[in-house]
């Protein structure tokens, strides 16, 4: 077991490429994102994703030592492969330092007698000097080759304008169940809008959870006045979402009732009944 210092999830997956994995090994990438959000990034068709959420949802993780532990143990007692986990930092803000440290000093013990190699993200501002000793003593740093380590998502699209666009990397609010929140971008002006820009948009959209299939169909057009037009339409719903969201999120005690009230708005649909429901008075 090791860590990989990494301040975000784009510097842990390009850390992750420049390691030697055969491609007969298995991957499993165990994050805070879901794989619609990672799906950019890695290429799920060879690595299992489990999202670390309360929400139950397909691929999800409930956020506890004990099912992290016995999802970890289950898998390593045969075959081979790595496990990558990120998200160590806000395991630790739910259950203390000290209760993650010796279930990695577990892990560790057994990882060391089977064919599985586990790497910790770790952002060093996240500890004191005291834990990242403890923690590099079970889980010693990988040393990287330093180079400049630039998003693939700036190789994309570099010609797009930086107040367009939200900052690279995968960092982002999330709200407590795990879920990203959603967030007002700039709004495309109609000038110099093209293909190109709307594909980087809804790549944003997509990273928030929202489904963007409809607007998605544009993309076949050659008509930019089309695709403009149906992009206004989409910007107006995630903005009335967005604002049902932070609205449900601090007001909505139920779990059930939030939990598919929050499915509806990521589909953008149901909005005008959300709004009578939530902003009526």
């Amino acid at each position: 077991i090791q860590s990989i210092q990494a301040t975000n999830t784009d510097a842990f997956i390009e850390r992750i490429d420049q390691l030697s994995i055969p491609d007969s090994h298995q991957q499993i990438f165990i994050s805070r994102y879901p794989a619609s959000i990672l799906v950019d990034r890695l290429d799920i068709s060879k690595i299992r994703c489990y999202w670390l959420t309360l929400l139950q949802e397909s691929g999800s993780l409930e956020p506890s030592l004990e099912k992290l532990n016995h999802l970890i143990q289950s898998t390593i007692s045969d075959g081979q492969g790595s496990i990558f986990v990120e998200g160590i930092e806000w395991l630790i803000s739910l259950h203390g330092f000290d209760a993650v440290h010796s279930m990695i000093r577990s892990v560790a013990e057994k990882i060391s007698v089977s064919n599985w190699s586990i790497f910790l993200s770790i952002s060093e501002d996240s500890f004191d000097q005291q834990q990242r000793s403890r923690m590099y003593r079970e889980a010693p740093l990988v040393e990287f080759q330093e180079k400049s380590i630039q998003s693939h998502e700036e190789h994309l699209s570099p010609s797009v304008s930086d107040s367009m666009v939200r900052p690279s990397g995968l960092e982002m609010d999330l709200n407590d169940d795990g879920t990203p929140k959603l967030i007002l971008l700039t709004r495309l002006p109609r000038t110099g809008f093209t293909k190109n820009i709307l594909q980087r948009r809804i790549l944003q959209w997509r990273r928030m959870g929202l489904d963007t299939t409809e607007i998605e169909a544009t993309l076949y057009s050659d008509d930019e006045e089309v695709m403009y037009d149906r992009y206004v339409s989409v910007e107006e719903n995630v903005r009335r979402a967005t604002e049902l969201e932070r609205y449900i999120m601090e007001n909505v005690m139920d779990t059930q009732e939030k939990t598919i009230a929050l499915f509806r708005l990521r589909q953008l649909t149901g909005l005008d009944e959300l709004e009578r429901t939530y902003f009526s008075n």
